[in-house]
């Protein structure tokens, strides 16, 4: 979640959105993790009496971690007309936003050689992730895959990020998008030897090397003003992720309610009720003095707007494997924001074909976008 109200576009690029309809969300949303955390790891910690519904839970969970390829899709279950029942009033809503939320798709695989509950540092154990996001127009608007660490590969439909831009964005937002709008038209006149940028550019499949890149922006970051080259992303390590694990556990054992509600879509549905409240000051808690640690747009204060009430978990089961989790956010909100259900699923795939690199990527080095910026401002100075 990007605070300044922008979904990330091309390099050089931020696309614009209503920063008012993140904030209508924002708390649900920020909940979702919790909220998932409590599905996917404490499904152990019920009473007595919700041992049959928590221990079939648990078995689903440690199959799904036997998994060497897992793919996990998020979206809304719920058209535009529903999203904007539930939101509309909300300041800077719109239809165009009901319309974008409610094509929305995003899905994360990750694979690796052996069962995924092993890995605990996806980087430094050579696992390979792939991340997709559409909002249900012609192709998906982006996708990325990461093998090992090592390989990455990158896929960006720009004309739609640009057609996103006119749909949500203000006049000034699009007025500062015109620079890259001439770029785009010009962008088939740039020389042959241009090939990977122009091939991004149109949305085809290019691949990078992220140490390449990585040591460009440093050493473009020296020659700056600041002469000190860019710090690395933040990551949490493998016991820091422990300690809120454990954090989070406490919080959950005592008061996780499980229930068994019966079947749908041919797949056992559990329902898991928690105290949404204590169990979002505990993660805020433990995040605290880890802060400076965490993603940029990550703060642990947001969840302190949970509401301290009761918020029920749906967990599907299907062949004994966990295969989805869905809820509705209007839990989440504390005041008038949302005005109906709003549920969002989070659906399991599991044993997915392994993650792979894309067929006919051209490699794209920073120097080629650095000359092709260069080739167009010099063709377009006297402009």
């Amino acid at each position: 979640m990007q605070p300044s109200g922008h979904l990330m576009g091309p390099p050089g690029v931020r696309v614009p959105t209503k920063e008012n309809t993140i904030n209508a969300t924002r708390k649900g949303i920020a909940a979702v993790g919790c909220a998932a955390f409590i599905a996917t790891t404490a499904t152990a910690c019920g009473t007595a009496g919700d041992l049959s519904a928590g221990a079939k839970v648990q078995r689903a969970l440690d199959r799904l971690g036997e998994q060497k390829a897992v793919t996990v899709s998020v979206g809304f279950d719920g058209g535009e007309q529903q999203l904007w029942s539930a939101l509309k009033g909300s300041d800077g809503f719109t239809r165009a936003d009901a319309k974008m939320l409610a094509g929305l798709d995003v899905s994360l695989s990750v694979s690796a050689a052996g069962p995924l509950k092993d890995i605990k540092d996806v980087k430094a154990e050579g696992a390979s992730v792939a991340l997709r996001v559409s909002l249900g127009r012609d192709g998906d608007l982006l996708e990325i895959r990461s093998l090992s660490g090592k390989e990455a590969y990158l896929r960006v439909d720009v004309q739609q990020f640009l057609s996103l831009a006119d749909d949500l964005g203000s006049a000034q937002s699009k007025g500062d998008l015109k620079g890259f709008r001439k770029f785009l038209d010009a962008a088939d006149e740039l020389p042959s030897s241009y090939k990977s940028v122009k091939d991004a550019l149109g949305g085809k499949w290019i691949s990078v090397d992220p140490a390449a890149f990585q040591e460009f922006s440093r050493s473009m970051a020296a020659a700056g003003p600041a002469g000190s080259p860019l710090p690395d992303t933040p990551q949490l390590d493998a016991g820091t992720q422990e300690r809120i694990t454990k954090a989070l556990r406490r919080a959950l054992e005592r008061n996780a309610r499980f229930a068994d509600a019966g079947g749908k879509d041919g797949a056992d549905i559990v329902k898991v009720t928690v105290p949404a409240g204590k169990t979002a000051d505990a993660l805020a808690d433990a995040l605290e003095p880890l802060a400076d640690q965490l993603p940029e747009g990550v703060a642990p204060s947001d969840l302190k707007d949970v509401p301290d009430k009761d918020v029920t978990v749906d967990v599907a089961v299907k062949d004994g494997t966990l295969s989805g989790i869905s809820l509705d956010l209007d839990q989440f909100d504390s005041g008038d924001e949302i005005h109906g259900a709003l549920p969002l699923t989070v659906g399991f795939a599991p044993d997915a074909a392994p993650v792979a690199a894309p067929a006919g990527a051209t490699p794209l080095n920073p120097q080629d976008v650095m000359g092709a910026m260069m080739q167009f401002m010099m063709g377009g100075m006297d402009e």
